[in-house]
This record gives C-alpha cells, structure tokens and sequence, in this order.
C-alpha cells in the first residue's frame, strides 16, 4: 500500500505524483488517520468522503488506518473506552463511536478495527490479558447490532510478544463473521528496533494457526528489503510504503542489490555526507526513476544541505519507485516458482 499523510504521498502533491512517480502496481493508498483526525468533522460535513476532500485520484482503492505507521505511540495512555492516537498537535482518544463515524464519513474501501496496542516487552500477564479483553470488546462495539459500519473489514490483531495473548486475540477477535483479512500489531519489531527472527516466527505461528489460512495478512510499518523478504516468507501478504518515507525524512536513499531478492541485500546511502557535494554522478546507476534520470548525488547533497523542500520530494520518488521495484521482483521469483 501506498502510505499518505494527510491525505497525500508525503512531500509530492497529487501531480507530481501522477507524473513523476511511475509504479509498476496500481496503488493502494493507505490514508492515516492522525494527520486528518482533527479535520474529521469538516470532512463529514463535507459530505464527500475523505478521498475527494484531500483530491486523491477518482477511482483509487483507499485503506483507513486508525494510526500512522510512522507515528509515536507512547505507553499508558489507552483505557478501557478508547486507544490514543497523536497528531501533531497532542493526544487524541479515539473511542469506538467515533471511529465507526470516521469510518462512515470517510468512505473509504476498508478499514482497520481498534486495538490496545500498549504490550511493552515488559507488560507483565495482568496488562496483556487487559490489553486482548479492550481489543475484543472494541471489535464487537463497533459492530454492533444494528449498527452501520461501510468498507471491508480488516481485524487487527494484537497480544505483544507473548504467544498465548497473541493466539487467544486471534480466536477472540479473528474469527468473527465477515472478516476480510488480517492486519499484525507489530510496531515493536519495525525498522530501527532490535529484530528476533526466531521470535517473530513464533509469534506469527501462534496469531494465525487457529485462523483460515486463506485470508490476507498485512503488516503496517517500515520494514527493510531483508525484513520483508522474511515476513513474506512467513505468510504475510501485504505492506505500505513508510519505510521509502522514512528514509526520504531522513535525507537517506536506498538500493536494492542487484541478485535481489536471491540474496536480501541492499544499500542505504546518505545524502546528507558532505563527501558527495563535488560528486556528479547519477544517484543510482541504472535506476529509471524521476531522480536518476535527472539529478546528480552532488545536487541531493546541496539540497539536503540547504534545507531545500526539492531534497524530500526527489528522494521520495525515488525511494517508492525502488521499493515499488522490490515487490516487482518478489512477485516475479514467486511467479516463476523459484521462491525466495
């Protein structure tokens, strides 16, 4: 999925985007709700829907996520009628009604029910039994007799790194009727943070062994090309493009190797060195993105430099259009039956 901040790919507005940025999948935009929560009461007055309010392109297949992949969300700040969400200007409480309204007055393609996110590593078996008991009674809150929910639904499920919380969220919430597909709260084990694959595995095996096999499994987050290979060779199906942001943010570019995905290999480089500012080179060799074709790694160099808002927008489109390449690649070696 193709991840937005308020409404939009952050730093390319939608015309940049239709002519610059040219991906191989038709996108799935991935709108994140706290960039436009505060806005949620003009959008249902609107009338509209939140797509044709930020103009994202007709026809376009639009996910809502209760929260931003790249996001904060501190401890301790959950209860028992809503889960925090943070926008930049502070906490909100997003309790179950007012996420069905955002839901409805939104309209978008599918939507991602609550979960207590709170399950530090640390949690002892008191806060995770907490934790699964808000996530089940959100879920059935929401869907409530009589109550109207729009889109496709998309069950989230949590339980932090206890495999037994994990296991019992799945039978509690992940059974329910007129599940679509699957979404894994997996914000601890997210690009920058310290990975057990060992842990994962087990974690995954126990989420989804009591559910149906043929669902989609989708995963938010910014993950690595060698993270994704292994969620992928795990069961998961479906991700967003925050990790290509994230670098973007932070002046970073990225390569995949050219064996890829036979070996998970890829450079990141920053632009932010000062050791590219005479270098006139193509930033990536071989690349066909937008970035490649027409500007040098010394130019990213002055413009990140600078604080230039060019920097963002050129890494970012070059950044998606790698990653973009990336599933190209999976999907192919899947397609041809040599696996990954």
């Amino acid at each position: 999925m193709t991840y937005l901040r308020a409404g939009h790919i952050p730093h390319l507005t939608w015309e940049v985007a239709a002519t610059q940025l040219r991906l191989e999948q038709t996108p799935i935009y991935q709108m994140t709700l706290p960039s436009l929560v505060t806005q949620a009461k003009i959008i249902e007055k609107f009338g509209k829907g939140a797509p044709k309010f930020c103009g994202i392109p007709a026809s376009s297949a639009i996910h809502l996520t209760p929260f931003d992949p790249l996001g904060k969300l501190p401890g301790g700040y959950n209860d028992s009628k809503s889960v925090a969400i943070w926008t930049p200007n502070g906490k909100v409480s997003l309790d179950v009604k007012t996420w069905r309204s955002i839901i409805n007055s939104f309209g978008c393609e599918s939507f991602e029910t609550l979960v207590d996110y709170d399950t530090p590593r640390d949690a002892g078996q008191k806060k995770l039994l907490k934790a699964v008991e808000r996530t089940r009674t959100f879920h059935e809150q929401l869907f409530q007799q009589d109550e109207k929910v729009k889109g496709e639904r998309i069950v989230t499920l949590g339980g932090g790194f206890s495999k037994y919380h994990r296991r019992k969220c799945a039978m509690e919430v992940g059974l329910a009727e007129e599940t679509s597909a699957y979404s894994v709260e997996f914000r601890e084990f997210s690009e920058g943070k310290e990975v057990d694959e060992k842990e994962i595995v087990e974690l995954l095996e126990e989420t989804f062994s009591p559910l149906p096999p043929t669902k989609l499994r989708y995963i938010a987050g910014p993950f690595n090309p060698k993270t994704i290979l292994f969620l992928i060779k795990n069961g998961i199906d479906l991700f967003d493009s925050s990790f290509p942001v994230k670098l973007a943010d932070e002046g970073h570019a990225f390569c995949l190797a050219d064996d890829y995905p036979t070996s998970s290999n890829f450079e990141i480089v920053d632009f932010n060195n000062q050791k590219f500012a005479d270098d006139f080179t193509t930033p990536f060799a071989g690349c066909e993105c937008y970035t490649c074709k027409k500007y040098t790694k010394g130019y990213l160099q002055h413009l990140l430099n600078t604080h230039e808002l060019l920097a963002s927008i050129l890494l970012v489109i070059h950044n998606i259009t790698e990653y973009d390449r990336m599933f190209k690649l999976i999907r192919k070696s899947l397609e041809n039956s040599e696996g990954i």
